[in-house]
């Protein structure tokens, strides 16, 4: 925005600064005094100014109400000032035949730049400069400068005239699923308070309140008591969410009540908290990190989940306008504007009521789920269990399971953001691999005996290769699969070798990062390469040092659903279906992995095979139990229970599972039963 006086006197020229003490051989030109007025401007040194002014503005400038150069500060720094550039045209004495001793005063026109908050602000305004006798001799003379409330800012008019920055907070954008339904909106939440007039009993009302929300009652009572000369008066103690079922408790209390007041509101709590997130209140490391983003102290901000991600977009812009009001704050002139932009409504490919069964399956086991359309890539359910209510963060209460926990952080590990050991959900992979290469032959019959194995010749020392059903011995690539035969994949990895494997794992996106809109962790497939035959051979079965996301391996397997491409996966209803991987691997190689597949969950002898499974879809999958352990020579450790299953026939369903923990429920089978009781339920 520009300002331009009615009168130009001189046209915009180069600035010259002098600094205090720094007057040249003739002091009586008015211009020195101009330049130390200036570079004292320039430079944030107010009080300089000051000091360059005649008596008489120096005394207008005393009936402020602050001082000069505090206030300076103190608007500058509130409208974001900064790279103050201040010019004006000199005027050569000499050819414009002007006598300084004969004249009183001189005016400049000044342009003034300056960067606000709003952007650059430009304006023109007067300068005057007066003779000015010394007091202590009235022969000498310098010239002063007659200070003016423009030279301060522009449209200034009095002293006491106010800058002001009007802010209007922009609404925050909704997150919906596929459907519209609302995951989390701006809508009326409950602020819970005391009317102290109508409590029968202060201290058993306040104690019984705080042991409801689990609150100190020393501050339910200080609130309670914020008004003690106003009994009729409500004093709000906390807020509270709609979904909360103890707002019906609060409400029996002695002398409680309930204002409506606007808030942030997450209608599936638990259900969506991982991938929802919350808001919260912003904190000074916030405002340093978004400075001159519009943030103030009673501003919120996504904390975790996709209120974080998507925090640019779901925020929206303030609007702000520099306005210049007299002393009753009454707007005088609108300096510099910028209209409001509300956040926007984010719709997710989330089938919401499908997160919720997945999540009402999982229970409270500790574990992670991904639902996907494996034709289109569409994420229909992303969940990690146990999770932290997202109405109780932002409000900031305390969760009522904090006391059943020994540790409440196992609420609030992302567990589908991280990366975990496969386990033989893996194997399908490693199949593929050997496939494409030529070195596993799908029809060949190898004969493998006995629980353990280990190469001949090998320097593998004690360690051995161990698989479940040692009572098979001649096996294809179909038997190893729905029997989850270890050795059959390690033997395979070895004929791979572990070049080659290392160069497939790149192609398949080991190593970088997934392009996603929630940020997921990298999948690995070793710390330092397969350096040795035991840790490719532990690799070819999911374990060694394979770390894998679980979007990451579920995406992987849209391999066998759409002839070797994987497709990429999307979070946002408005990002379009594509490939990520094209033709990753052959249709005949995707087909006959999916055989191998569907053999696990249709043959008899399938580890995924169930006579009811309780639903009427058509899956392929594989089960998975990684062990975790400190090194090989352990005997037990911690499992973790996989199951990675497709409809082969519909294509439209893609869900995978893991369990922590799973030893204690007998291993992989127990994530097959929840699994099918998921699909059961959305059928």
């Amino acid at each position: 925005m520009e300002l331009h006086k009615s009168k130009l006197i001189f046209s915009t020229g180069a600035a010259v600064l002098l600094l205090a003490g720094c007057f040249g051989e003739d002091p009586a030109n008015p211009e020195e005094t101009l330049d130390e007025y200036i570079g004292y401007w320039e430079t944030g040194q107010y009080g300089g100014m000051e000091n360059t002014a005649t008596e008489e503005t120096q005394e207008l400038i005393g009936t402020m109400e602050v001082e000069l150069e505090e206030r300076m500060n103190n608007v500058y720094s509130d409208i974001g000032v900064d790279n103050i550039q201040v010019t004006y045209e000199p005027i050569d004495f000499s050819e414009e035949e002007i006598d300084l001793d004969e004249i009183e005063e001189i005016t400049y026109e000044i342009d003034v730049q300056m960067d606000t908050m709003l952007g650059e602000l430009n304006y023109y305004t007067d300068v005057t400069l007066r003779k000015e006798t010394e007091e202590e001799d009235g022969d000498e003379w310098s010239w002063k400068v007659d200070w003016h409330p423009t030279h301060f800012f522009a449209g200034l008019q009095e002293p006491d005239d106010l800058i002001l920055v009007n802010r209007e907070e922009p609404e925050r954008g909704g997150i919906y699923d596929r459907n519209g339904l609302e995951l989390a909106v701006n809508d009326e939440i409950y602020e819970a308070g005391f009317k102290p007039e109508d409590i029968d009993d202060f201290e058993a009302a306040t104690e019984e309140f705080a042991e409801i929300l689990a609150l100190d009652v020393d501050y339910v009572r200080e609130r309670a008591n914020l008004y003690p000369d106003n009994p009729d008066w409500f004093t709000d103690v906390v807020r509270i969410s709609p979904e909360d079922p103890r707002r019906e408790e609060l409400g029996e209390v002695s002398g409680v009540m309930f204002n409506r007041v606007e808030g942030r509101v997450y209608p599936h709590g638990e259900a969506l908290a991982h991938l929802i997130g919350h808001i919260d209140s912003v904190t000074a490391e916030d405002l340093e990190e978004r400075e001159g983003k519009g943030y103030t102290s009673s501003s919120y901000i996504g904390r975790r989940g996709l209120e974080a991600v998507l925090e640019d977009q779901l925020r929206g812009e303030s609007g702000v306008s520099i306005v210049v009001a007299n002393a009753e704050r009454e707007t005088r002139d609108v300096i510099k504007s910028r209209e409001v932009v509300h956040g926007e409504d984010i719709t997710l490919t989330i089938d919401a009521e499908m997160q919720v069964e997945l999540a009402e399956a999982m229970g409270e086991e500790a574990g992670t789920g991904v639902v996907m359309n494996p034709t289109t890539g569409e994420v229909l359910a992303l969940a990690s269990m146990p999770a932290y209510d997202s109405n109780l963060r932002y409000l900031n209460l305390r969760d009522p399971r904090a006391e059943e926990l020994e540790d409440t952080n196992i609420l609030y590990q992302l567990r589908f953001r991280d990366t975990y050991s496969p386990g033989s959900v893996f194997k399908p992979f490693t199949a593929a691999i050997g496939l494409e290469e030529g070195t596993l032959d799908p029809e060949e019959v190898i004969e493998i005996d006995g629980k353990q194995w280990q190469p001949e010749d090998s320097d593998w020392g004690s360690y051995e290769v161990t698989r479940v059903n040692e009572n098979v011995s001649e096996v294809d690539l179909n038997t190893p699969m729905k029997h989850s035969d270890n050795i059959y994949f390690a033997q395979q990895a070895l004929e791979i070798g572990s070049g080659t494997f290392e160069d497939w794992a790149e192609q398949l996106g080991f190593g970088e990062s997934l392009d996603f809109v929630y940020p997921m962790h990298t999948s690995t497939l070793s710390n330092d390469g397969l350096e040795t035959e035991m840790l490719l051979a532990d690799t070819g079965y999911g374990q060694g040092e394979v770390l894998i996301n679980p979007l990451h391996l579920t995406t992987l397997y849209t391999m066998f659903t759409n002839e070797g491409s994987v497709v990429q996966p999307v979070l946002l209803r408005d990002e379009e279906s594509g490939v990520w991987l094209e033709d990753i691997v052959s249709p005949d190689t995707a087909e006959r992995v999916l055989e191998s597949l569907i053999a696990v969950t249709e043959d008899e002898n399938g580890t995924a095979n169930r006579e009811n499974p309780g639903h009427s879809r058509s899956m392929a999958g594989k089960t998975g139990t990684a062990e975790l352990k400190e090194s090989r020579d352990d005997v037990e450790g911690e499992q973790l229970g996989w199951y990675t299953a497709f409809d082969y026939e519909e294509q439209d369903l893609l869900v995978t599972v893991m369990i922590e923990g799973a030893e204690e429920h007998g291993g992989s089978g127990y994530v097959v039963d929840l699994v099918n009781g998921f699909l059961g339920e959305i059928e």
